[in-house]
Order: C-alpha cells, then structure tokens, then sequence
C-alpha cells in the first residue's frame, strides 16, 4: 500500500530512526507498507545509472530504502518489494527498470533481491565511508554531502572521523517491461 500524509511522515521517521543507514532520501520518493515491512523507490542519486545499465539512458528509478522489525517473519520483505513493484508499476509509468543496492559493509548480500527476481549486475567500486574516533560508528560520505550541506574532506576529518574504504555494494536490477529485460540480458549475460 502507498503511504501518504501522516502515515508517510510515520514511515520516515521511522526509516530515520531504525534504517542502518539512519536517512532518507532526498528527492523524489515514494513509501510503501506490506506488513510490517517499508520500501522506499526513489530518483536515483546517479543520474546516469540507466545509461550504465542499458548502455543508453533510460528512466530508472531505485529501492532506495528496505526495512523490517528485527525477527520479522519469514520472506516478508520479499513479498514487500513484490507488492510495492505491482504498486509502485501503477503509480509512475515510464520507469524502465528499477535498480538497488546491497552493502556487504552491513552484512547485506543481495539474497531478498534475488528472491524478488531481480538479476545481479556487478558491485560498485570501493567507497570512502568515515568512522567516528570516538564511537566506532562508521558513515557514508555522503551524510556530510546531502540537504544543502558540503563538507570538505578536512572539516569531516575536524569532526573527529577518520578516512576508511570498503567494498562496494552488490548492485540488482528489475526490468519492468520485457523490451527492458532483453536489452538488459543481452548486455549483462556476455
């Protein structure tokens, strides 16, 4: 089920409080409940992931956000994403393909996509994330990049956060239509 109004602003802040990555994002998005379980699909940051994906640009969107209560049952977000896709198809026409991501940094490896059917295409680079000194935590860069804040790498280091790089994260994607599914095979199975 889409979430609108209140309930939406329910779902960020919970999404704020109990996501591992503690944000949202910041442009176009759209929230959706199963269960216990949100899915966020958003614009997506790299705005020529379509290019990448297909080799020419094409409209994809991301699932940007996936969460569930700790000792949820069985396959929940599975059945959440498919669900959210279905509602998600009805919603924004045009979308080719949606991608989305799963950072083995966090112990995510990917396996909920593949069980939603969503085909593997790689791992991104290495990233620059930061760990605070003073309680292990480590962060994105792009916390000190995101709602009208820049920080230089300098003023994040003056914070009191050292420079770490980690593994990329495994990269999934879901044609939505069949035409997207072929060109999609016919460059990611050679």
């Amino acid at each position: 089920m889409k979430l609108l109004g209140d309930a939406r602003k329910l779902a960020i802040q919970t999404i704020r409080a109990r996501h591992y990555s503690q944000s949202v994002p910041s442009g176009k998005s759209h929230y959706y409940q199963h269960g216990t379980a949100l899915v966020v699909f958003s614009i997506p940051a790299n705005q020529f992931v379509g290019r990448f994906l297909f080799g020419r640009p094409r409209v994809v969107w991301e699932l940007s956000r996936l969460w569930a209560p700790d000792g949820h049952e069985r396959n929940l977000l599975t059945r959440a994403i498919s669900c959210s896709v279905k509602a998600f198809k009805q919603h924004e026409r045009g979308v080719w393909a949606l991608v989305s991501y799963a950072d083995p940094n966090v112990g995510h490896a990917g396996f909920v996509y593949r069980a939603a059917s969503w085909l593997a295409c790689g791992q991104v680079e290495e990233s620059r994330y930061y760990r605070s000194v003073a309680t292990g935590t480590v962060v994105s860069r792009r916390k000190f990049h995101s709602g009208g804040t820049s920080m230089t790498k300098a003023q994040i280091l003056a914070l009191g956060y050292t420079e770490t790089k980690q593994p990329g994260r495994y990269r999934y994607c879901l044609p939505l239509t069949s035409t997207a599914r072929r060109e999609f095979l016919r460059k990611w199975s050679a």
